[in-house]
């Protein structure tokens, strides 16, 4: 992740990159061979995970075919943040040497090629190269399209007043940033390798410079022949010091249900903050000027950033490979959506202070007299074309005797009746035109909700209610109901005591129904 800089003005001494690489590749494997992963800790502000969540979010599994392992990425890490690339400042002999270890790590893996004439390097500016690779996709059609999933592999070098926080004139590692993301990324193109190619391309990349400004990535998108091509980006950026399984994730809202789909990936028990924010320090910012949704997740700063102290003994290794297997199944979702991938340009003028929920639809669409009291049947005065009611053929003038059996008569309050109630409802009905009964059916729209619960609609979560508030004590709050939880389905029954709730909070999935123990 950058900060404001100049170009430095400190040169390594002369050496093969391939050397280089050589060298320090040996090296790693003695690290790896006497290392274990050492967790980061400090006292965070993050909040801590909840105890109760583990035991309701259901489990994915993860293959062996995902290749993701702490010891591969302990073995990336230590090379990348080794001293010999002296922090991979950018158009260096040390920011050389790592753009040839992944150019050979992509060609080891069987990426295409996607760099200038047929390489896997693109070079620019002053000495710099971005990385890049192709697994193409299976459909005829969709593998014209591509989603890319990327991660910076510069630092800066030995540090100066415009780029570190001193001291000055050391070795900069910079082990989360960023080789905690090109570990990350290298373990997740293997893991690709080893699925069933999605319909859609996944494009990999290791962009160079971004310290200097996010120059990698900005001269792909400005050199590549058609923008049009890039559907979606996400960005690996620092994901080395996750503390309390906690992680902060960016852009979910840049492309419609987003969120959802990161929750559904999420095997790894990761308590996720939803960031309305749109940073501007790394590389995704490049993708996201140019109408192309993204997502970042993101570990949090730290004392260590961008100090010569950033080294791979205070990574949390366990942390990455869980973003690692989030970020798999994600590319693989993402690269297998079956709508279009369209930016949603309305979050550019969004904020978590003002989200913009709105009330969520009638779930039959009628109205009724006013006056109408308990005792009575409903007679209705208005029907709205395109609801339950008006596909289902009901006019105004009908009169509703029997629901699933029920005497209308005996319902007070139908609209919170009709709140609770399944979503299939069979209906015995007087018609206005003839007064001949009749028995239709209908399925009611959206979700029902327990008592004592209100929910709205969010635009950038297209088919999912949020709650907004929870009664104390009700049947809401006894299934385990919390503010800001998102319901995401229902596996509904005619017996309310048998509903279950699919909900996500805090980017991961849980299940409650009133069988459910209350969460505390």
């Amino acid at each position: 992740m950058k900060v404001k800089t100049t170009r430095s003005q400190l040169s390594l001494p002369r050496k093969s990159a391939v050397d280089a690489r050589s060298i320090v590749r040996g090296m790693c494997l003695v690290m790896i061979l006497v290392a274990s992963p050492v967790a980061y800790s400090e006292d965070a502000s993050s909040p801590p995970a909840d105890p109760t969540a583990a035991d309701s979010v259901p489990t994915l599994a993860v293959t062996d075919e995902t290749q993701i392992t702490i010891k591969e990425l302990q073995a990336h890490a230590a090379f990348l943040a080794s001293d010999t690339l002296q922090g991979r400042d950018a158009g260096t002999e040390g920011g050389r040497a790592t753009a040839a270890y992944l150019a050979d790590e992509l060609k080891h893996l069987k990426y295409l090629p996607i760099g200038t004439d047929a390489d896997y390097r693109q070079a620019f500016g002053a000495g710099y190269q971005n990385v890049l690779g192709l697994l193409e996709g299976s459909d005829p059609h969709l593998k014209n399209e591509w989603v890319v999933i990327g991660a910076h592999f510069d630092h800066v070098g030995f540090g100066n007043p415009l780029n570190s926080h001193g001291p000055f004139g050391q070795i900069h590692n910079g082990a989360d940033d960023n080789a905690s993301g090109v570990s990350c990324l290298l373990e997740i193109a293997e893991a690709l390798c080893g699925l069933p190619a999605p319909k859609r391309s996944i494009a990999i990349a290791f962009w160079d410079a971004e310290e200097r400004g996010l120059l990698g990535s900005a001269h792909w998108l400005a050199n590549h022949p058609d923008l049009s091509q890039v559907q979606f980006y996400t960005n690996i950026d620092m994901v080395g010091r996750m503390r309390d399984d906690s992680a902060e994730v960016f852009g979910v809202r840049t492309l419609p249900g987003l969120r959802s789909m990161l929750a559904r990936s999420n095997a790894g028990d990761i308590q996720m903050k939803f960031s309305w924010a749109q940073r501007d320090d790394s590389d995704h910012y490049n993708f996201y000027q140019r109408n192309i949704p993204y997502t970042m997740v993101f570990s949090g700063l730290h004392y260590d950033y961008h100090r010569p102290s950033d080294d791979v003994e205070k990574l949390n290794f366990e942390g990455i490979e869980k973003i690692a297997q989030l970020l798999t199944r994600q590319m693989i979702e993402v690269a297998n959506y079956p709508e279009q991938l369209t930016f949603r340009d309305y979050c550019r003028n969004e904020h978590i202070n003002s989200p913009p929920l709105a009330s969520l639809p009638s779930r039959l669409g009628v109205t009724w007299s006013p006056t109408r009291q308990k005792g009575q049947t409903i007679t209705l005065t208005s029907v709205e074309g395109d609801s339950a009611a008006g596909k289902a053929g009901l006019q105004v003038g009908d009169e509703l005797v029997l629901i699933n059996g029920v005497d209308v008569r005996e319902i007070d309050n139908f609209i919170e009746w009709i709140r609770r109630s399944p979503v299939h409802l069979d209906m015995d009905v007087v018609r206005a035109k003839d007064r001949a009964e009749e028995q239709i059916s209908l399925d009611l729209k959206g979700f029902p909700l327990p008592e004592g619960l209100l929910a709205a609609r969010d635009a950038a979560e297209p088919g999912v209610a949020i709650v907004t508030s929870v009664t104390s004590d009700s049947p809401a709050a006894q299934c385990g109901f919390r503010q800001g939880d998102r319901i995401l389905a229902v596996n509904d029954g005619v017996n309310q005591e048998n509903r279950v709730w699919d909900i996500e909070r805090n980017g991961q999935l849980m299940k409650l129904s009133p069988a459910v123990t209350p969460l505390p």
